[in-house]
């Protein structure tokens, strides 16, 4: 069957300047290993979307410190199985 990424290929001769850039898996057209994501966004553009994002995040995490009922109440509230302290103790309304 093979290997799933073609034939493994023994360097016999030196290897070219900037060899590990490039993935080749096999196929007559290598990849490169670091991806050209997206040329047509501009570098403002992007820090504006990464501020956006980083923005979001500390607003969510900040709403959950402020929102936190656990660090107002540091005990638990007792719950008491019946609520007829009345009827108990004898009393009659």
């Amino acid at each position: 069957m093979g290997l799933p990424v073609g034939r493994h290929i023994v360097p016999d001769k030196p290897l070219p300047t900037n060899d590990e850039l490039l993935w080749d898996n096999g196929t007559p057209f290598p990849e490169p290993c670091i991806d050209r994501l997206a040329p047509h966004i501009g570098k403002y553009e992007a820090l504006a979307w990464l501020c956006g994002g980083l923005g979001f995040f500390a607003t969510l995490g900040l709403a959950a410190a402020l929102n936190d009922k656990a660090s107002k109440i540091p005990y638990t509230p007792k719950v008491y199985p019946y609520d007829n302290l009345r009827e108990e103790l004898g009393d009659r309304p």
